[in-house]
């Protein structure tokens, strides 16, 4: 009984374990953009919502890196085509150590399957660290209520990319 039990515990990681590891892995793109720019983006999906940082090579003059939170309003983040609202990116890092970054953002509604909040953060050494070393990113509505949390599983790579191509966070 005791091995079957084990057995069951060890079953239940493993499969719950590799869900959550696909669901929440980042994924970078980069290449040139339409107007012959080099362009990263770093993208995570989860669900019917996805999370997109992205820079183009001339973004490192105003040091900003572009968010969009893909997805439909949710009850703590209602959005109506062109609403704004002051959001934030709530990093856990190890040992609980929180960074936040506010931004602010403006909800696109294009119809079902085209809607986000759109937007920039700064682009510091501090923020990308914070975004490369995360264990955890939380979307923060304007009363700091959690509305939607990610997996940071590829981030280092994804800002590694963003810091060769865009230029943002060396110093």
């Amino acid at each position: 009984m005791k091995y079957l039990t084990q057995l069951a515990i060890i079953f239940a990681v493993l499969t719950g374990g590799s869900n959550i590891a696909q669901a929440e892995e980042w994924r970078v793109s980069s290449g040139k953009n339409p107007a012959g720019q080099n362009y990263v983006a770093m993208r995570t999906k989860m669900h019917e919502f996805a999370l997109e940082f992205q820079c183009d090579e001339h973004d490192w003059q105003d040091n900003r890196l572009g968010v969009k939170f893909i997805g439909p309003a949710l009850p703590r983040l209602y959005g109506e085509d062109d609403e704004t609202a002051k959001l934030s990116l709530l990093f856990t890092m190890r040992g609980g150590v929180l960074y936040r970054e506010s931004w602010d953002a403006y909800y696109f509604d294009g119809g079902l399957g085209d809607q986000a909040w759109l937007g920039s953060i700064n682009a510091g050494k501090s923020e990308l660290d914070a975004l490369a070393r995360a264990t955890k990113l939380e979307i923060l509505n304007p009363d700091s209520e959690v509305v939607y949390r990610f997996g940071t599983k590829g981030t280092s790579a994804g800002v590694a990319k963003i810091r060769e191509v865009c230029k943002l966070g060396l110093e």
